[in-house]
């Protein structure tokens, strides 16, 4: 085998810099922003596959997939197979008192499951009862300034001539009732 001598880049052929009225050559920049959905979906996959979900969806659009009201009394836990693949079951957690209600729209759940999968992901529905965690509760608004505490506060930065952080500090001493 015979090789070849190597040549440099600017012996093939001439640097752009180099020919009057050539642009300079510029690489596209691949990276920036990207949404957190795309890697947060990367992350939470092995945490759904070990509990037998094929993905995260399920666990973040229950309340989307199954309605308010009885997301509210339930959680899914995972999704269960038998040897075969033929029986999916879908483990629920719900509190006693809900488990009745739960059992009665069992056939409503399977479909609304299944349909937002668009195939036949789950058939069977087991429920396991325990406390459900509460949905955060929002913070509940602040109390308006009075009118000598907002008179103060628009002196406090009047002072400032940057508009944009005028208008954030005036915001921040609203909020923190300065």
């Amino acid at each position: 085998m015979v090789r070849r001598p190597q040549t440099s880049s600017q012996q093939i052929a001439p640097s752009p810099a180099g020919v009057e009225g050539a642009k300079p050559q510029t690489r596209p920049w691949k990276a920036g922003p990207r949404a957190l959905s795309v890697d947060l979906a990367k992350v939470a996959r092995p945490a759904a596959r070990k509990f037998g979900f094929a993905d995260a969806r399920i666990l973040a659009d229950w309340p989307t997939i199954i309605g308010e009201a009885i997301a509210r009394m339930t959680l899914p836990l995972a999704v269960k197979r038998d040897k075969t693949g033929d029986r999916r079951t879908l483990v629920l957690k719900c509190s006693a008192a809900a488990a009745p209600l739960i059992q009665h729209y069992t056939q409503q759940i399977l479909e609304r499951v299944n349909t937002h999968y668009g195939f036949s992901a789950v058939t069977h529905l087991q429920m396991k009862q325990g406390p459900i965690p509460l949905p955060p509760v929002p913070p509940k608004p602040r109390p308006p300034l009075s009118a000598e505490a907002e008179a103060a506060l628009q002196m406090k930065v009047s002072g400032i001539e940057n508009e944009g952080l005028r208008e954030a500090l005036y915001a921040l001493g609203f909020v923190l009732g300065e």
